[in-house]
């Protein structure tokens, strides 16, 4: 195949425009063996099969041959030009193509976002504050409390009809978000008295009476877990069917036993206690990890290409729980949705690139053999059968996902290493204990 002529255009840092021309007589030479290969195939009417005159061959395919040749055309001389070049494309390209002539040379463009070129600076001695790990017997006290609370059993009030902070009441509820339409939900249980913000639909059960209807409002904060009604207002009609109280075992061995799978209170504390500072340790390093990336961030200044912020959006979107109804009112949620989404995606993204960047500069690199264990320890970890895992991650892009993510860990551990640590104070390391 004849040479391409490439120019190439810088729109932004990250986005390029290619202007590609394929010689003419590259194009004829594919639309004549394209026209062979068709022809030795076609079977016409009133011809042998492969005996049909080239002529007539053209005039029954050669929209369709024309189209075949243009989009090999046009997919060879961009992967040509890209790897010429050395351009680190990510995504889609925005192909820009006319019909192809016979004859005539092809002449199309290409948009495409690219990799930034980061510079890296001085990485040593980012300054980082480490969340203290130690446990106290409060902390204890407080998760075996809310042990006793998943196994809490309910009991029905008889003696009283007032609805007291909480008591445990089973409603059924109709809901309409900001006036759309209601939806309704039988034998939900609720703990009066509870929700995070005073307008909580559960503090507002506080009071009321077993058997009585009502109508509530609750506008909902805008910083609300979920965001599918995060500032939004839902109108409930309430109906209290039934009134509970919550009764909770002994805190003993016998309970150690029942509900700890230990042999005493004093070996269930010695646990739990175990496993609190397991995840206070797990919290620190996390902590500190998005220190180190938050300082290496803001260090380093550049754009992202806005393809991989939408792809990783869209991921981060679909790893949401959310429920939404059809129609108007679901595609200008998902639109919020996206939108609150897009600067974590960035942040993200922007974070894995000057990791790779970090990468590259220190020569670190990940064997087959780390992959293969990494992907051990996934299946022991997920309890799956390790040759089920493996098989996953035969697609070619799964295993080049997981090496790039061990990659991306052993630069920021190595970013790590130059960092000097010091103890976070109280207040900050209460901060993160409650984000966790």
């Amino acid at each position: 195949m004849d040479e391409s002529r490439v120019t190439i255009e810088d729109l932004t840092p990250v986005r390029k425009r290619l202007r590609i021309e394929v010689p003419a007589e590259t194009v004829q030479a594919e639309l004549d063996q394209a026209l062979q290969r068709v022809g030795r195939q076609a079977r016409l009417r009133g011809f042998r099969p492969g005996k049909a005159p080239r002529a007539v061959v053209e005039r029954v395919f050669g929209d369709e041959v024309r189209r075949e040749v243009l989009g090999r055309l046009v997919e060879r001389s961009f992967f040509a030009a890209v790897e010429e070049h050395g351009l680190a494309i990510v995504g889609t390209p925005d192909i820009d193509a006319d019909t192809l002539t016979p004859g005539e040379a092809l002449r199309y463009s290409a948009s495409v976002d690219v990799r930034p070129e980061i510079v890296l600076g001085d990485l040593g001695g980012l300054a980082i504050a480490r969340p203290s790990t130690t446990v106290g017997d409060e902390d204890v006290d407080r998760a075996l409390e809310t042990l006793r609370e998943s196994v809490a059993q309910l009991r029905p009030v008889e003696d009283r009809t007032v609805i007291e902070a909480g008591d445990v009441v089973r409603v059924d509820l109709t809901s309409r978000l900001d006036g759309g339409e209601p939806t309704r939900r039988e034998g939900i249980f609720l703990e009066a008295g509870g929700g995070s913000f005073p307008l909580a639909l559960e503090r507002q059960l506080v009071g009321q009476h077993r058997g009585s209807s009502l109508s509530l409002r609750v506008p909902y904060p805008p910083d609300y877990s979920n965001p599918a009604i995060a500032g939004k207002t839902i109108d409930f009609e309430v109906e209290i069917k039934e009134l509970r109280v919550k009764e909770l075992p002994p805190l003993d061995d016998d309970f150690a036993r029942d509900h700890g799978k230990c042999d005493s209170l004093a070996e269930l504390r010695a646990r739990v206690r175990t496993d609190l500072e397991r995840e206070a340790q797990a919290r620190a390093e996390a902590a500190v990890r998005d220190q180190v990336l938050e300082q290496l961030v803001t260090r380093h200044p550049f754009e992202v290409p806005p393809t991989l912020v939408e792809r990783r959006t869209e991921t981060l979107l679909a790893g949401l729980d959310v429920r939404l109804a059809e129609g108007a009112e679901r595609e200008r949620a998902l639109a919020r949705l996206r939108a609150e989404l897009r600067p974590r995606a960035e942040r993200q993204i922007r974070a894995e690139l000057v990791l790779d960047a970090v990468a590259q500069r220190e020569g670190i690199a990940v064997a087959d053999e780390d992959v293969n264990a990494a992907i051990d320890t996934i299946a022991t970890r997920e309890r799956q059968v390790p040759e089920r895992v493996r098989a996953l991650y035969d697609r070619a892009e799964a295993r080049a996902a997981l090496r790039a993510e061990l990659l991306r860990e052993r630069a920021l551990a190595r970013v790590l290493s130059w960092s000097a640590a010091s103890p976070m104070p109280p207040a900050a390391a209460e901060s993160v204990a409650h984000e966790k």
